[in-house]
């Protein structure tokens, strides 16, 4: 068993030209009109003297692998320059996005491809996150590592509204609960690993959350959200610490407290995480707080996962052409808005059908570093998923991560799909079948046992 770790961190500036898109409702991709606060990568390089790990979290919307055209893929591509730039075997790389929605649209929902600037930015995003990993490896310094964990009350939510008879009555907007309605669980953990040079005692933060990055999404400006704001503050006011990374939860059914409102959210909740990950790192930066053992091992299995059941294309077709015809006879504003609607909703179930029946493949890959589990899954978990991972972890820490090496949509519950709702929603967002979520949360917890054997 090693008894020594060499770590090191660094950041690059990944805040995109005005030129790119971002997720919009009508048009799906708008362009941004500036930049509120810049976008980072950054990286930790981890390495016991046997094994060697690069964990890379960026202020993304998440990376869907057929960003770049059919007979490539986004992952891959950047696990491979990064290979060939430090040596680290591309199955030891994760690369995690915070999913902030006021980031480019590189999660497919329409083909990036189209917009006539996106295929030499794709080139340089790739460059950017390889670089960042690149300059954390060549940084590595003899290090020590702790982990903790504390709490955010009142900052997330769980989005979904059930009724009495078990459908859903409230979506992701939906800020009430009526009488005889529930909603589904809130993971408010934070986990905080702390890593610290033992030359100069300088620090780099992870800290693992779970609640969607919506605060101000769809809005012409450039923004991390609040997990942006909560790693800023932390740089800030820790002297010694030059890099945190953001590392996004299971949140797919997980909004902040007030859904979608303004930049002032934005500083609020990162207050709220920022000040309780200070206060853990004050914790575990004591000299007599126990230290995690620095062996490290990795394991990871792609599976490939059934898709949904697909609507019927006529019908599709039908509800798309019947919608553009009654747009030309609107006579209210207020019956245009709904015909749009109604077209894009059934242009939403026709490029489903398009996306095709194929398996999707899908990651699962886990970092062990002593005692703490990193749990990566390739899309968007219910927070149920995450919590039953780390229930019945072996391990003392358990940080499960969504958006990690590739986004695949929602990854719902059965329950849920039982439920109804937007998660669920004939769309390019869930193309995941009801089997996918939970086999995804089997196959972690099999390969937890395996390193915890």
């Amino acid at each position: 068993m090693s008894n020594r770790l060499l770590a090191g961190s660094a950041k690059v500036d990944i805040t995109p030209p005005l030129t790119i898109p971002y997720l919009g409702y009508e048009p799906r991709h708008a362009l941004f009109q500036g930049v509120h606060d810049p976008l980072y990568a950054r990286a930790v390089a981890l390495d016991d003297g046997k094994t060697q790990i690069i964990l890379i979290a960026a202020d993304s919307l998440g990376y869907n692998n057929a960003i770049l055209g059919p007979t490539r893929n986004f992952t891959q591509e950047v696990r491979q320059r990064i290979q060939e730039r430090t040596g680290v075997p591309a199955a030891n790389i994760m690369l995690t996005a915070s999913h902030a929605h006021s980031t480019p649209e590189t999660t497919h929902a329409r083909r990036l491809l189209d917009t006539p600037a996106a295929e030499p930015w794709l080139e340089v995003l790739i460059d950017q996150l390889a670089s960042a990993a690149a300059m954390a490896f060549a940084q590595r310094k003899p290090s020590q590592l702790k982990a903790g964990a504390g709490a955010v009350e009142g900052l997330a939510r769980n989005r979904r509204i059930i009724g009495k008879d078990g459908r859903i009555v409230g979506g992701p907007e939906t800020t009430w609960l009526e009488a005889e309605t529930t909603s589904g669980p809130v993971d408010t953990a934070v986990g905080v690993l702390y890593l610290e040079t033992l030359e100069d005692q300088a620090c780099t933060v992870l800290a693992n959350f779970a609640c969607h990055p919506v605060t101000v999404q769809v809005q012409p400006y450039v923004s991390a959200d609040f997990p942006g704001a909560a790693m800023t503050l932390l740089e800030k006011s820790l002297p010694r610490c030059s890099n945190s990374l953001f590392l996004q939860g299971a949140c797919g059914d997980i909004n902040p407290i007030r859904n979608t409102t303004d930049f002032a959210d934005v500083e609020r909740y990162g207050l709220m995480l920022g000040g309780e990950v200070i206060k853990v790192v004050g914790q575990l930066s004591a000299p007599d707080y126990p230290t995690t053992t620095p062996t490290i091992q990795v394991q990871t299995e792609t599976l490939l996962l059934k898709v949904r059941e697909l609507p019927a294309l006529e019908p599709a077709q039908q509800a798309y052409a019947e919608a553009v015809r009654q747009q030309a006879n609107t006579l209210t504003d207020a019956e245009r808005s709904h015909w749009v609607r109604e077209q894009r909703m059934a242009e939403e179930k026709l490029l489903l059908i398009e996306r095709g029946a194929a398996p999707i493949p899908a990651e699962v890959q886990v970092f062990r570093i002593g005692d703490v589990a990193l749990v990566s899954l390739p899309g968007e978990p219910f927070a149920e998923l995450g919590l039953t991972i780390k229930r019945h972890s072996p391990a003392r820490h358990t940080f499960v991560i969504g958006y990690a090496n590739g986004w695949i949509g929602y990854l719902p519950t059965p329950e849920a799909w039982q439920q109804g709702g937007y998660e669920v929603g004939e769309g390019p967002w869930t193309r995941v079948g009801p089997a996918g979520g939970p086999l995804l949360v089997e196959t972690a917890l099999k390969l937890l046992a395996t390193l915890w054997a």
